[in-house]
């Protein structure tokens, strides 16, 4: 059986959303066929636990960071790549990975071969007086024409899809496949393997006294921080009471330990830094409330919420388009805040404190599942490939 054939911008040692959601489907997917996952060498070794591949095969291709996207060059990539199209059943590309999107889906209609299109989010490059130049180009020259020429384009949500100024084009190719979680990771599932482990959680934490309130994810702009901060800055500067965590990496921390220590918190938020999986489910487990109030269409469902939700813990999330659709929070078990509110999130923050709603653990939607509606649409379009 030939492969099917995955290209993803980063490697499995980047632990962002798109790599987690890419390897997890192409693990899940190579438990019934060969899956042949194409990657960059960018940031290669970044983290101490790469997301797992399953029998994935991988290969990665040189390439160089731009505008914190991997730009694929030199001859050698090029051939990987035309060879990988032409040995394949079936093309998945994730979204965005500027330029190569264009160039394989062009090779993959010449050949007959079905694309699919996972589309993340819509990105955004360069400094702020270049952005609306940049984005327009990458739109023009690589997003519609993968887009146009692809077979299906994925979407974590119709919201989303319908919200996005690029996929919004393309709606009659769009089918929605929610993402997964995966409570073994955390240590938690049925399959944990022995994952959770009793080593100490960080010393801020166990020694924090009154509501732990929880953010995980990269410390980058479109994550709101700015904004969950100085709504927890209000609500403490009214309740006296509560901790904020912040867990993870990123080019903002600078500004945000900065803002931290301008609004006089420097006692009452701490920094813990990447945070290894075996820590993840225990701190989700034992926060009052874990926090994401993202602020525009880079993010669709932040992970950690769904996570959260998952294990019954209140959350807070950003009143974006879609995001309604993949998390829980009615019956008081959660909130969305339009992007930017600040007050919005402050008033939410002490609601969610003061009710102390906790629902019960929830069976997740799994990986497997996901996997499994992917291979029925690779069958399918397998099916209607011409001689197919």
């Amino acid at each position: 059986m030939r492969s099917v054939t995955t290209l993803v911008p980063l490697p499995p040692s980047y632990r962002g959303g798109t790599e987690e959601y890419a390897y997890r489907v192409a693990g899940e997917v190579s438990k019934h066929r060969p899956v042949r996952v194409l990657t960059t060498r960018v940031r290669e070794g970044h983290d101490r636990d790469p997301v797992p591949t399953g029998g994935a095969t991988l290969e990665t291709l040189e390439a160089f960071e731009l505008w914190e996207r991997p730009v694929v060059h030199g001859r050698k990539s090029r051939e990987v790549l035309r060879k990988a199209v032409e040995d394949s059943s079936l093309l998945h590309l994730h979204m965005p990975f500027p330029f190569v999107e264009r160039r394989l889906t062009r090779w993959a209609a010449e050949a007959g071969v079905p694309t699919v299109l996972t589309y993340h989010m819509d990105a955004h490059f360069g400094g702020r007086a270049m952005q609306g130049l940049v984005n327009s180009a990458y739109r023009k020259l690589s997003a519609e024409p993968a887009l146009e020429r692809a077979s299906v384009a994925v979407s974590n949500s119709m919201g989303y899809a319908r919200a996005s100024p690029v996929l919004s084009r393309h709606l009659e190719k769009v089918r929605v496949i929610h993402k997964g979680v995966d409570l073994n990771r955390l240590g938690l599932g049925t399959e944990a393997s022995g994952a959770a482990d009793a080593s100490p959680l960080p010393a801020a934490w166990s020694e924090a006294t009154g509501p732990k309130l929880l953010f995980v994810g990269r410390l980058v702009p479109y994550k709101g921080l700015p904004v969950l901060i100085e709504g927890f800055a209000r609500y403490r500067a009214r309740a006296n009471s509560g901790t904020l965590f912040i867990a993870g990496r990123g080019p903002q921390e600078r500004r945000l330990r900065e803002q931290v220590q301008r609004a006089g918190l420097t006692a009452h938020v701490h920094f813990l830094g990447f945070v290894p999986d075996r820590w993840l489910g225990r701190l989700y487990q034992e926060a009052d409330l874990v926090a994401c109030t993202s602020v525009s269409l880079l993010e669709s469902t932040p992970t950690a919420l769904e996570e959260a939700a998952a294990l019954g813990t209140p959350i807070l999330g950003p009143r974006l388009p879609g995001i309604e659709e993949s998390l829980p929070i009615e019956g008081g078990r959660g909130a969305l805040v339009a992007p930017y509110d600040i007050d919005g999130a402050s008033r939410e923050i002490a609601r969610l404190l003061k009710e102390g709603v906790r629902a019960a653990p929830a069976q997740p939607r799994s990986w497997s599942a996901v996997a499994e509606e992917y291979l029925q649409l690779y069958e399918e379009l397998e099916r209607n490939r011409p001689g197919g």
